[in-house]
């Protein structure tokens, strides 16, 4: 009954609705609303209590390295799907991005570590055309670090990113890599289901490839744009859905592949390197769909 009565007490409904009115105008001028920010400032100076992932042996760094936990900060974008999916999914991401990174900047944040990206789609059974896109990870300052425009960002953990900076390797950002293509087998070659010999499906085969190297190939371009010497590839996603051709039409085959790494640079001995090479570590996942779950990557 006491939740009902808070349902329908018209000063918390306007209190409801004044607050979803400033995140609208916000979002609209690429902002968090005044009391997110307060939130993030009085978290930051020690007023409120932070929540971190962190290990004890991440919050030892502040001792051995300088680095301060400041909080979690995040972001998300539900992002609908135009004319392509592969830059929808890349747009989706970039925005989530930079909205965890504003929200680790309006904290003092040098760094944002440990950093997940999950989606999510409505359950309706409708078309795939939409999804929620959201980033996670924990705020931190670096004694000594040197001050850039934004807060860098990075999967890996504080422990880790203090590893790297000791031998000279320092994380400056995430790179995304996407692709989404479509495959049509009017001739069904594609799929030999009567075969009776194992053997490679070599039409799949080689499209499954292209697009896995199409994906590869834009984190890399987009590791070079952040001036990136190397990528740390945490994750790596990739499966394929089979659409049968209605009224006569063809097979289609929906390939899509993701991938997403942390970017470095090498600055012991100023060691610079002409191309951004990716080092990919795949992780499995138990669920069949990236979106079928908030939590896959």
């Amino acid at each position: 009954m006491a939740a009902a009565g808070v349902a329908n007490d018209p000063a918390e409904i306007a209190r409801q609705n004044a607050r979803s009115y400033e995140w609208q105008n916000a979002l609209q001028r690429n902002a968090v609303p005044g009391f997110v920010s307060e939130r993030l400032r009085h978290t930051a100076v020690g007023r409120l209590p932070w929540i971190s992932t962190a290990s004890p042996a991440d919050l030892l760094t502040l001792r051995t390295h300088g680095i301060r936990t400041l909080g979690m900060v995040a972001g998300n974008c539900w992002f609908h799907f135009g004319y392509s999916w592969t830059e929808g999914h890349r747009d989706g991401w970039r925005t989530a991005i930079a909205r965890m990174q504003h929200e680790a900047g309006l904290m003092g944040a040098d760094a944002v570590v440990e950093v997940r990206l999950n989606t999510r789609r409505l359950d309706d059974g409708g078309q795939r055309d939409s999804m929620d896109y959201s980033a996670v990870g924990v705020a931190v300052t670096v004694a000594g670090f040197e001050k850039v425009h934004a807060p860098v960002i990075a999967t890996v953990s504080q422990l880790e990113f203090a590893r790297l900076m000791e031998v000279g390797v320092l994380p400056v950002g995430l790179a995304v890599g996407a692709c989404y293509e479509w495959m049509a087998d009017p001739y069904g070659w594609a799929d030999v289901q009567q075969g009776y010999f194992n053997q490679e499906l070599e039409v799949l085969a080689g499209f499954q490839s292209r697009v896995r190297r199409s994906a590869l190939s834009a984190m890399t371009d987009d590791a070079h744009r952040q001036q990136g010497s190397g990528v740390l590839g945490r994750v790596q996603f990739t499966e394929m859905f089979r659409e049968q051709g209605g009224q006569d039409g063809p097979t289609q085959y929906l390939c899509r592949h993701i991938a997403f790494g942390t970017v470095v640079q090498h600055r012991r001995h100023d060691h610079v390197s002409a191309k951004p090479r990716a080092v990919l570590l795949t992780r499995m996942s138990k669920s069949k769909s990236l979106e079928a779950s908030e939590s896959v990557i």
